[in-house]
């Protein structure tokens, strides 16, 4: 169950919490925005499609199917300030999964075996993070990766001459990064939603590794330091790193120790707890001013990603170059 004292957040702008990484990667993937017209176009009969499934074959949650849930997920949206509630849909597949999708109509589906793998507490997480999707427009991009992924060549071939061939393989793996970064936007919008990261944290860590049959909990803290080694061991290895970079070529999220490591610190941060006490950049404020960093000091590891990220947008540039006069931003 949602905590009663769950604190919301009129007028939230997703620029309040979203990873810094999510953030970098997005602008990097502006160009991207002329192929909109197109890719709502297709968009158009796939969301049809998902509709007529779940329709036809899931379990529509509602003010009289299971209302209980459906209380407390339209709570969950009305403190993360999503303006327009997704249709939530259950269906019986033993598959570990919940997704959100759609770019006019949004519906989010979480499958019936991630919900008997986790608590109450865990489930409301998970759809916390589904709604972060919607809250922070990710919806465009996420459909196009996901088309990307699935029906590249198709897809191709549905988009007209020259603007097929500035899909190359840089654009796609900058899609499948950015996708990786979005996941820790989404995971801080849980924590937000629940406001107990405890749910969140072994929603993760049970995603990572779990069982109904072993008796012992599940310990959050030996994930963390699963985590600290795991990226010990790429550091010092470059064997490891090697094997990361092929991980990642047709990876969708980052790994989820790490993701489990994340939440944790973000909890303790100083952005979460001015959140918390209503001091939050809101959707009419401006973006705060960027700060010049002093040249001499250490870079951080903000300053590391912002260089990978600009690094990853001049291998992008090139595949964006037939993107102009194309359709409408």
């Amino acid at each position: 169950m949602l905590r009663e004292d769950l604190i919301e957040f009129p007028q939230l702008s997703h620029h309040a919490f979203q990873h810094s990484l999510d953030r970098d990667a997005g602008n990097i993937l502006k160009g991207i925005d002329k192929f909109k017209p197109v890719i709502g176009s297709i968009n158009a009969y796939f969301e049809h499609a998902q509709h007529y499934y779940n329709s036809s074959s899931c379990v529509r949650v509602s003010e009289v199917q299971y209302p209980s849930l459906y209380r407390a997920y339209t709570k969950m949206a009305r403190v993360l300030d999503v303006a327009k509630l997704p249709d939530l849909y259950i269906e019986t597949i033993d598959e570990i999964n919940a997704f959100a999708s759609g770019i006019d109509r949004y519906s989010i589906n979480i499958n019936s075996g991630l919900l008997d793998m986790l608590t109450e507490r865990e489930v409301l997480a998970i759809l916390g993070h589904e709604l972060g999707h919607v809250k922070c427009d990710h919806m465009f991009y996420n459909t196009f990766t996901y088309f990307l992924r699935y029906f590249g060549s198709s897809l191709m071939s549905m988009i007209p001459a020259p603007f097929n061939s500035a899909l190359d393989i840089s654009v796609q793996l900058a899609l499948l990064e950015w996708s990786r970064r979005a996941e820790f936007s989404a995971d801080r919008a849980a924590l937000l939603t629940t406001q107990d990261v405890g749910a969140v944290s072994e929603a993760l860590s049970k995603i990572a590794g779990y069982s109904k049959t072993l008796s012992d909990p599940i310990s959050v803290e030996a994930i963390k330091q699963q985590a600290d080694g795991f990226e010990e061991y790429v550091d010092d290895n470059w064997m490891a790193k090697l094997i990361k970079v092929q991980s990642m070529l047709r990876q969708t999220h980052p790994y989820t120790v790490l993701r489990v490591k994340e939440i944790l610190a973000w909890s303790e941060s100083d952005q979460y707890n001015d959140l918390l006490l209503g001091k939050y950049q809101k959707r009419d404020d401006q973006p705060a001013p960027t700060l010049l960093a002093d040249p001499d000091a250490e870079p951080t590891a903000a300053q590391k990603a912002a260089s990978a990220a600009s690094a990853l947008g001049s291998s992008l540039s090139s595949g964006l170059k037939g993107f102009g006069g194309f359709g409408k931003k």
